[in-house]
């Protein structure tokens, strides 16, 4: 639409009845884009060059791994406005957030970027039809909520003794571990119990080919949705074209989608079983699925809808979980002395767990606070679900943000982590990790301004899962292991004034969704209940 607009404006040049002009050369395509950019109704926002022309600048940034860091470094430059595409905006203000995604409801819909995330069919995350949307989130809230987690402690339980045990025999043989491997093939395990009711066995197996291959489908979602105009197009033929690294992107997509499609057929079928031998179904994600009802019509979801929830299920809910869980510790590896403290705070609020494979939901649900602050000052400054998301202006009047009028069909975007660390409203110190930050009146009420799960009607519905499995996990290795760095050497250390520097932020790769880029190194010892 706003690129009809320009052009609109350039043809105003031409008298009409007259022929079309003949072809003008490089020097009149030059003109051409120039008139074109200075006539755009966004021709006013800063931005590199040729993300004003093209999506294929936003592409490349998803491909080189860094988008979200490189849009940050952008928003350092430009402000709190950046133009990243031809009718693409992205901001860090402050009153965006109420406006996209608290209030903004129907006139401010999902973009085509989130057709690129399905399998076959749009699941819940990428559904841009709203009525839809509501119906199906309905379907699976309650499955999500924290009665329903409660009911399915007992298989988060018996997941963390696996893991327990794993780092039980590091501490005997003194070696050193990856610890971010350890908590992604947990987090896989813990994913199949909820959602499947059937552990997928990474850590029994600690085998790296039984990970599903979610990377490969969000870097390949996320840089066929950024140019949304071909999106379908490059579905179609980019499987065509005898590339090894778009096949094991589209390969890594199809395994997803066939691990889904299995999970499905097998829960199904056992719950014919289960009907016909009289047994009660055990409690599962997939199961308050299958047995759900449209509130209007009585009618279930399809085969074809429950494969397409499974793969959503697949996607969001492993790499996510596992890269947050391994951002917290290596901030707290680097930060020794609010390790300690929150080690302090567990001796002293929590009882010993003896025999006990894990804290309880309710235990750590209000008695560890500062541990809480630790886990929402990580989800702060290194969020883990970084693509800009992305809203389309529907109100013919546009919209004012931060002091801005956006004119109608822009699409206007938030990367977390770009606003995150804006520091007109975290701060100058918004890249150092420090709980304590949230003791702030100031900053705390901006908590609800966090977007690492996203906000509002389309935040993320697996989030009370997330954040229930990141806070037992934690509380619990805490008490019963002592953790280190392989080598003190590798924090990043001011060396004239001798001390840690927080100021540096892990290195970080992004498709769409973050991680840390490199292991995380650690050795591990038993500590001693008092």
């Amino acid at each position: 639409m706003l690129r009809a607009n320009a052009i609109s404006s350039f043809t105003a040049f031409h008298q009409p009845g007259r022929d079309p002009p003949a072809p003008i050369g490089w020097r009149g395509a030059v003109f051409f884009v120039d008139v074109v950019r200075v006539f755009h109704p966004l021709a006013k926002y800063p931005g590199p060059f040729l993300a004003s022309l093209t999506d294929l600048w936003q592409v490349s940034e998803f491909l080189s791994l860094k988008q979200p860091y490189n849009l940050t470094e952008l928003h350092e430059k430009y402000g709190q406005f950046v133009r990243y595409g031809p009718d693409k905006l992205s901001t860090t203000a402050e009153d965006v957030i109420p406006i996209l995604y608290q209030k903004g409801g129907r006139m401010f819909p999902k973009t085509e970027f989130y057709d690129a995330y399905g399998a076959a069919h749009p699941n819940v995350f990428g559904m841009r039809d709203e009525p839809m949307h509501s119906i199906r989130r309905r379907h699976m809230s309650h499955s999500f909520s924290i009665t329903s987690v409660k009911k399915m402690e007992p298989y988060l339980d018996e997941n963390i003794t696996i893991l327990k045990n794993r780092l039980s025999r590091y501490c005997n043989t003194g070696e050193a571990f990856d610890l971010k491997r350890l908590f992604h093939f947990y987090v896989i395990d813990v994913l199949g119990e909820l959602a499947f009711a059937q552990s997928f066995g990474v850590q029994e197996a600690d085998d790296e080919s039984l990970v599903p291959p979610v990377v490969e489908h969000s870097l390949l979602a996320a840089a066929t949705g950024a140019w949304p105009s071909m999106t379908f197009k490059l579905k179609r033929w980019l499987p065509k074209l005898p590339v090894r690294g778009l096949r094991k992107l589209f390969e890594g997509r199809a395994a997803c989608a066939k691990l889904a499609a299995d999970c499905v057929r097998r829960r199904v079928a056992a719950l014919q079983e289960g009907e016909k031998a009289g047994n009660e179904h055990r409690k599962d994600i997939l199961t308050s699925l299958i047995l759900a009802e449209h509130p209007d019509t009585g009618e279930r979801l399809t085969q074809a809808d429950l494969e397409t929830e499974a793969f959503g299920f697949i996607i969001a809910g492993t790499h996510t979980t596992s890269a947050t869980t391994s951002l917290l510790f290596y901030h707290l590896l680097h930060s020794p002395e609010i390790m300690a403290k929150c080690v302090a705070e567990i001796d002293d609020r929590l009882q010993p767990l003896l025999n006990r494979p894990a804290y309880s939901v309710t235990e750590v649900e209000s008695s560890i606070p500062y541990l809480r602050q630790c886990i929402k000052e990580n989800f702060r400054i290194t969020p883990v679900f970084t693509m800009p998301l992305a809203r389309r202006v529907m109100d013919p009047q546009g919209v004012v943000i931060g002091g801005e009028h956006i004119p109608q069909g822009t699409s206007v975007a938030v990367c977390n982590h770009a606003f995150h660390h804006n520091p007109a409203v975290w701060g100058d110190d918004h890249n150092i990790f420090d709980p304590s930050r949230w003791d702030k009146p100031e900053t705390a009420a901006r908590s609800r301004y966090l977007m690492h799960f996203g906000l509002g009607g389309r935040q993320c519905i697996g989030k009370t899962v997330a954040q229930t499995n990141i806070y037992k996990l934690s509380s619990t290795l805490l008490r019963e292991f002592a953790l280190e760095l392989v080598e003190a050497s590798e924090q990043p250390v001011d060396v004239e004034k001798g001390f840690f520097n927080r100021h540096h932020l892990p290195e970080l790769v992004s498709v769409g969704i973050s991680d840390l880029k490199y292991p995380l190194m650690v050795r591990a010892k038993k500590r001693v209940s008092s």
